[in-house]
């Protein structure tokens, strides 16, 4: 019999602050954004949300011993840890992640400064550094957390 998550300990927001800041028009007014808040996939979103996952795991392949010998000390990465990761395998097309990862932040999960979804025209106002962390910080967020923590759980 599986283990039950306690739902109440898994993230369904996380903040991303901005490191350049950029500006937008909210309400016919021009503004500058200071954070996007990244919102958990749903069912909507879960074949991106599936690709990012299968990206960082094939990314970590090599790993996997690594991990199965530590048993119980399963570490949740960093979302630069994350990024370094895939854009260092071999196994991991990284323009492909992070065009899957366009698509998923512009369906409707990262809203900039928590009002106003996140669309293209304004992603392609986000600085390249911006971009990527904010790829990390929700892979880490709701495509990882949810299935190490599992791992440690039955470890």
């Amino acid at each position: 019999m599986a283990e039950k998550i306690d739902e109440s300990k898994l993230v369904r927001e996380v903040q991303y602050v901005l490191e350049v800041p950029f500006s937008y028009a909210h309400k016919g007014q021009p503004v500058d954004a200071r954070f996007v808040l990244l919102l958990a996939p749903t069912a909507r979103n879960s074949r991106e949300a599936a690709t990012l996952k299968q990206a960082f795991f094939r990314a970590a392949g090599g790993q996997e011993s690594e991990a199965a010998e530590q048993k119980g000390d399963v570490r949740i990465p960093t979302g630069s840890e994350v990024m370094v990761a895939l854009a260092m395998s071999k196994d991991v097309d990284l323009p492909e992640v992070l065009e899957v990862a366009k698509k998923l932040l512009t369906s409707g999960v990262a809203m900039i400064d928590g009002e106003e979804k996140l669309t293209g025209p304004v992603l392609d106002k986000v600085s390249d550094e911006d971009f990527q962390a904010m790829v990390g910080e929700y892979l880490v967020a709701f495509c990882l957390a949810s299935v190490l923590s599992k791992m440690r759980a039955s470890s």
